[in-house]
């Protein structure tokens, strides 16, 4: 039977306005509300050719359902409504593919803490003290969040508005990535998200609280500042770069710098700024006017290698060798590979494993 709940994600997922689609299937707008409405149903066909969805799909059940209210948008006030819905649609295919993957495989169980009572800072130190880091630089930080359990995949929105985004699903924490952004970006947005899914725990799984919270656009900032602060602190903690703190803060030796902690130059020089380690005067005077000579706020010198998620590697892997493509995994919950790969951080089908679960079937 066909399922309208269905047909409205399928014109958010295509990013399409509803007069372009009654237009391309030679109807009018008032039928195209009915179809949505579930008054009449539509030719599936037509709506599969034009849409490019299996006509499978349209008869599925509701899909879930994520509260735009419950996700730690960046610019949410700067977001359009059509690209705000489809990043949703991101979200709510990644429910689905990890919905499937956990019928499959064993993966890690998140139980990340409550932080929400701790400063920024503290909450940063906390965790990685319960997650026994130290105080090092982190290596490779999506396998890290991966291990403590956080679902992470990838997005491609166009849209200068959407680093990243996190929701909660069924208590399990979901971080979305930008993969349009550079590395050391993409870190400091996980980060930054990790910051939202400790220190906001309650507001985002109680939606309506967390939509309150963000109402005013001041809130809404300090919110932000806070998970900002939160992502410095977790990748450069004060105890670590009070090593370097008599290093000469040159663009030069902060491109150095950057590389072992694996953030942007511009975090660096900020982080180092607000520490005490660089004075106000080379801050402002110096290194502010560099960056901006050269464009670093936008580009990034010597752009460390891109992380991808090992647990979908190690998912396709396995898949693979028993002769499951990516087209199949798709078609399992009744989409085509085009829409899943973006999720996928355009892993190919031969990827070498990283165990971090156990095979179940």
């Amino acid at each position: 039977m066909f399922n309208p709940n269905r047909l409205q994600f399928a014109i958010d997922r295509r990013a399409v306005s509803k007069a372009e689609l009654a237009e391309k299937l030679n109807i009018t707008p008032r039928t195209l509300t009915n179809y949505l409405k579930g008054n009449t149903e539509p030719n599936l066909v037509d709506i599969s050719r034009v849409l490019s969805f299996p006509i499978d799909f349209f008869k599925g059940s509701d899909l879930p359902i994520i509260d735009e209210h419950s996700v730690s948008f960046r610019s949410r006030s700067r977001m359009t409504k059509k690209v705000k819905a489809e990043a949703l649609t991101y979200g709510i295919t990644g429910f689905m593919l990890n919905d499937w993957f956990e019928e499959e495989f064993e993966l890690v169980q998140s139980e990340l803490p409550d932080l929400s009572h701790l400063s920024p800072e503290e909450a940063a130190n906390s965790l990685r003290y319960d997650w026994g880091l130290g105080d090092k630089p982190i290596g490779n930080l999506i396998a890290l969040l991966e291990s403590k359990g956080i679902r992470i995949f990838s997005i491609f929105v166009k849209s200068e508005y959407i680093d990243a985004f996190s929701v909660w699903y069924d208590d399990t924490p979901f971080i979305f990535l930008n993969n349009q952004k550079t590395m050391e970006r993409s870190r400091f947005d996980a980060c930054h998200e990790l910051g939202h899914l400790v220190r906001d725990i309650y507001s985002m799984k109680m939606s309506e609280s967390f939509s309150k919270s963000l109402d005013e656009d001041l809130d809404s900032k300090v919110v932000e500042r806070c998970a900002d602060e939160f992502a410095s602190a977790f990748l450069m903690p004060e105890v670590a770069l009070m090593e370097y703190r008599h290093v000469n803060p040159t663009i030069n030796n902060l491109i150095e710098l950057k590389k072992v902690f694996g953030v942007s130059l511009v975090a660096l020089a900020y982080r180092m700024h607000k520490l005490g380690f660089i004075s106000e005067w080379v801050y402002t005077r110096v290194l502010c006017p560099e960056i901006a000579k050269y464009n670093y706020r936008k580009s990034e010198p010597y752009p460390m290698d891109r992380e991808t998620s090992q647990v979908l590697n190690t998912i396709t892997s396995e898949l693979t060798s028993e002769g499951m493509s990516l087209d199949d995994i798709a078609k399992k919950i009744n989409l085509r590979k085009a829409d899943i790969t973006p999720l996928l951080f355009q892993l190919a089908e031969s990827t070498k494993p990283f165990h971090l679960f156990q095979v179940l079937k």
